[in-house]
């Protein structure tokens, strides 16, 4: 639907500019900063991305210099849900981006990237601090019905919605994996007090601002040590980033109908490693090589991920149903079936099948072939070799770390071991050049989290100088336990998290009963 950042984006946009101003006054969006009322700097910016651009106010006569159409609310003083439903039953689009009209540095790389979020969601909202920011969020016009149906009920709150509706939250981490961190405190402000006001009324401080946000390309979380970046302008860095980055997404933008295969020749390999399990351990090779190659057919099931309730592994075994039915391998099913359920179900006993597809899909994952499909999958997802990329090698280093212990067929931990030390040996020859190259500092720590051993990346300093302290527990979830690390600055004393899922390994204390 975009074809580069510079065409619009078919969708609309709605400013809504109906608060009372309790906290300031009812004409913020009018207050001038750096020279320009508050809403034409919002009006400038949604005008370069989206085809379509309403203001939803009760008080059209104000904003007439803007020379935008506009809609009143079917029922004043309801709030920004009510604008919302105003607003969306007036445009021409399926979609809107819903602003307030009090925020002043609106960034267009990071709305047209929640655009690009939305797919088959009714709402794509950002939670860059860990809160909701409901009116910095896309609504599609799926949601009227619910919408009005919350108001006829005197359910205000926009949050409420968004329970009732098919929700994408775009959580800190999406900030982090983009680069945005550095900008969340500028792009999600909002003028409500005196306070917030005379901040930016300052021009110099708002130019600081605007160093801060070209700084953040080599401040970025997680960056460590000295780097060689510091010595460039910033403006002419981030023009660089920019223009480079335009020129790829235009890149990736003619490939649309290319055809992903990734999944396919993942599966491909776990079959074929199944197949040689089995074989080893004198078992049926035929139902292994199956198993191996529908495992994981339900993951992205009519085209979702994780969109619905329903575990991947209880879609994977409809499609082996409807495979396998009426072919020479109908008298498999069953056994297929109950292997691949076994991977998710903790309280089933794993088949020998079972056994033999967990231990190819870990293998698949490990030693040099783990190691290349790491680095794959990553550049698939837009993460590139960075400082970050390092500290997700924890994941890669805690899995190999316990594979030998952990799979279940002596052929497989025999192969394991192999691997689990090629995984060990590539990464810490990885980061000896990163830091004799001189592009960053860290260490391979093993680090004891609640009995389980984690092999951790851990920079030695923050991007500012200062020593990290690290500070790790473990978070319950529905599907896994996750190892969370939060490393501190003793300097600036910035936090930064990071988690990942654990393996399933003897010994792992039980739940939480507060989860």
């Amino acid at each position: 639907m975009e074809g580069s950042s510079s065409q619009k984006v078919e969708a609309a946009c709605l400013i809504l500019a109906g608060g009372q101003g309790k906290r300031l006054t009812p004409d913020k969006p009018l207050l001038e900063i750096d020279g320009r009322p508050i809403i034409e700097r919002v009006t400038k910016v949604v005008c370069s991305v989206f085809e379509e651009v309403l203001l939803v106010t009760n008080t059209p006569e104000k904003y007439r210099f803007l020379g935008l159409p506009h809609v009143v609310d079917e029922r004043p003083g309801y709030g920004p849900l009510m604008g919302i439903c105003s607003g969306l039953g007036r445009i021409e689009h399926e979609v809107a981006f819903v602003c307030a009209a009090d925020m002043p540095f609106l960034n267009e790389e990071i709305i047209r990237a929640e655009f690009r979020e939305l797919g088959s969601f009714d709402i794509v909202v950002p939670y860059p601090k860990g809160m909701p920011e409901f009116l910095h969020a896309l609504y599609h016009k799926r949601c009227l019905p619910a919408i009005r149906e919350n108001l006829g009920a005197d359910l205000f709150k926009i949050e409420m919605l968004a329970q009732r509706c098919k929700t994408r939250r775009l959580e800190e981490e999406w900030f982090v994996r983009n680069g945005w961190m550095g900008l969340i405190d500028r792009v999600f402000t909002n003028i409500n007090t005196i306070r917030d006001y005379r901040r930016w009324t300052d021009q110099r401080e708002e130019r600081d601002e605007s160093k801060q946000e070209a700084a953040s390309l080599w401040q970025r979380p997680g960056a460590t040590g000295p780097d060689a970046l510091r010595s460039l302008v910033p403006e002419v860095l981030q023009e660089i980033r920019k223009t480079l980055t335009e020129q790829e997404t235009a890149y990736q933008h003619k490939s649309a109908n290319e055809v992903f295969a990734s999944l396919w020749t993942h599966s491909s390999r776990v079959g074929r490693i199944a197949h040689h399990i089995a074989k080893e351990e004198g078992w049926d090779t035929e139902p292994s090589l199956l198993a191996g190659l529908m495992h994981d057919m339900g993951k992205f099931a009519h085209g979702e991920y994780h969109e619905d309730e329903i575990a991947e592994e209880e879609k994977a075994v409809r499609f082996t149903e409807s495979i396998l039915k009426n072919t020479i391998y109908e008298k498999w099913i069953h056994e297929i079936n109950r292997a691949l359920l076994s991977l998710y179900r903790e309280e089933e006993e794993v088949s020998r099948i079972g056994c033999v597809v967990y231990d190819a899909d870990r293998l698949d994952k490990l030693g040099y072939m783990g190691v290349a499909q790491f680095f794959a999958k990553n550049a698939l997802r837009r993460h590139f070799l960075d400082d970050d990329m390092m500290i997700r090698a924890s994941i890669e280093l805690t899995y190999a770390r316990h594979a030998p212990d952990t799979l279940k067929t002596p052929t497989g931990r025999a192969l394991a071991r192999e691997r689990s030390d090629r995984t060990r040996r590539f990464y810490t020859g990885l980061l000896e050049e990163w830091t004799k190259l001189g592009l960053g500092d860290f260490r391979i720590l093993e680090e004891d989290i609640e009995g389980i051993a984690c092999v951790l990346v851990v920079p030695r300093v923050c991007s500012c100088g200062a020593q990290l302290n690290l500070e790790s527990d473990i978070r319950e979830s529905v599907k896994c336990r996750s190892a969370v690390v939060t490393y501190i600055c003793t300097g600036c004393k910035s936090k930064n998290e990071f988690s990942f899922c654990l393996p399933n390994v003897k010994g792992f204390p039980p739940r939480r009963e507060d989860g």
